[in-house]
């Protein structure tokens, strides 16, 4: 029962680290929808303008003159690009926001089973351990033989048992135990 408790936990551990990434990715495509639809509204005033990022601290102004829609390079899949207009950019994104959103979903509702389902195996396992410790600190009942029942002999151990068995050592004091018994 432990190793499926820790087996759950691990599971929700990487349930937790999924859900942490897709986050990142939901922040990232909110940012990439806001920034497409600055872009959109600039185009109305006949000129707009941006900073982007291409890493090692650099960042590049993008400026756009026209009055119509600039396009964008966007990810269609399979590692195909299209270049598309900024609105139907922004449309992508969004539609990717929403499943990957949706995904998130399913991810925290099975995280909260998880949860659950832990927390019932753990109460099943505490219980267990604790039956199983006061059955050890109870001595069993002893029962007397009955007075009409005769108690049998012990059988002697033949040789073989006798010889592979090292005799057994009484415990020092009262009823406690040593490594021995």
């Amino acid at each position: 029962m432990a190793r499926t408790i820790d087996a759950h936990r691990k599971q929700l551990d990487d349930l937790h680290t999924q859900t942490e990434r897709i986050s990142k990715v939901i922040e990232e495509h909110n940012v990439t929808a806001g920034i497409l639809l600055h872009l959109q509204k600039g185009v109305k005033s006949g000129a707009t303008s941006a900073r982007l990022s291409i890493g090692s601290g650099v960042t590049l102004r993008y400026t756009h003159q026209e009055k119509e829609q600039g396009t964008a390079l966007i990810d269609l899949g399979s590692g195909v690009f299209g270049e598309r207009p900024w609105d139907e950019a922004e449309t992508i994104t969004r539609e990717r926001l929403d499943g990957i959103e949706m995904l998130q979903k399913e991810l925290k509702e099975q995280s909260t089973n998880l949860e659950e389902k832990i927390t019932v195996l753990a109460e099943a396992f505490n219980e267990a351990a604790s039956t199983l410790t006061a059955a050890t600190q109870q001595p069993p009942p002893h029962s007397a033989p009955a007075p009409s029942e005769e108690p049998e002999p012990a059988e002697e151990p033949t040789t073989d048992e006798s010889q592979r068995r090292p005799p057994r050592r009484s415990s020092r004091r009262g009823k406690e135990l040593t490594l021995d018994d």
